[in-house]
């Protein structure tokens, strides 16, 4: 939490499945505070980091933490001084040798599960402990933020 708290700019980074992990903190993140971004291609991903700086990081999703475009990614960011949170199943993964802190999603996935329920839920409830301890450490402004953006959504409802 320190790492988010401290970032000027956090992305939220996935690949397949664990883009969409990605999005979900994006989207959970966001109600709260405005220096988090979501970036779900690959090939935007690898231009993002091109560009990144030493107060930023990456909250990088991936249950093997051993992709191919992952490890392309992080090698480029750790030159750059870029703090890497990574939320991977594997602690020993090739992923987890590049990364500041690793989180990891105690659920056990077989190899023809790919994106089990339980491996989700796992990630989902990492991002729901981060949040809430990222909102904690300021509650006073991000009781405002979430208000603010409750009500810039409040119309859309019926």
């Amino acid at each position: 939490v320190d790492i988010l708290t401290e970032s000027e700019r956090v992305f939220c980074f996935g690949q397949g499945g664990s883009s969409i992990l990605a999005m979900e903190a994006w989207g959970r993140f966001i109600t709260a505070a405005n220096h988090f971004y979501h970036v779900a291609d690959n090939h935007l991903q690898a231009m993002t980091a091109a560009l990144m700086g030493p107060k930023d990081a990456i909250l990088f999703f991936s249950y093997s933490g051993s992709t191919r475009d992952m490890l392309e990614i992080l090698p480029l960011v750790r030159e750059k001084g870029v703090k890497v949170i990574l939320i991977t199943h594997f602690p020993d993964s090739e992923g987890s040798q590049f990364a500041d802190t690793v989180l990891l999603c105690g659920s056990n996935e077989g190899p023809l599960q790919m994106g089990s329920i339980a491996a989700k839920v796992a990630q989902l409830f990492l991002i729901d402990i981060l949040f809430n301890e990222y909102c904690r450490r300021d509650i006073g402004k991000t009781m405002l933020d979430r208000e603010a953006t409750t009500k810039a959504i409040t119309g859309k409802m019926l």
